[in-house]
């Protein structure tokens, strides 16, 4: 693995715990089963982008 990719991979770590941390604070009031589907959704975009933005690259 070289340097770049290590680098992108500590930052889209962080970048995901911030996203994560945010969406739990912007539902805590609500039902549990309705964070988990926010963070599951979020996930689910960020593995999109992710997929995207890597065969855009190639």
């Amino acid at each position: 693995m070289n340097r770049k990719t290590a680098l992108w991979c500590i930052t889209v770590f962080f970048g995901a715990s911030v996203t994560f941390q945010a969406l739990r604070g912007l539902t805590e009031g609500s039902a549990r089963g309705v964070g988990l589907a926010v963070q599951a959704a979020a996930l689910v975009l960020m593995i999109v982008a992710i997929v995207l933005i890597v065969r855009k690259r190639s």
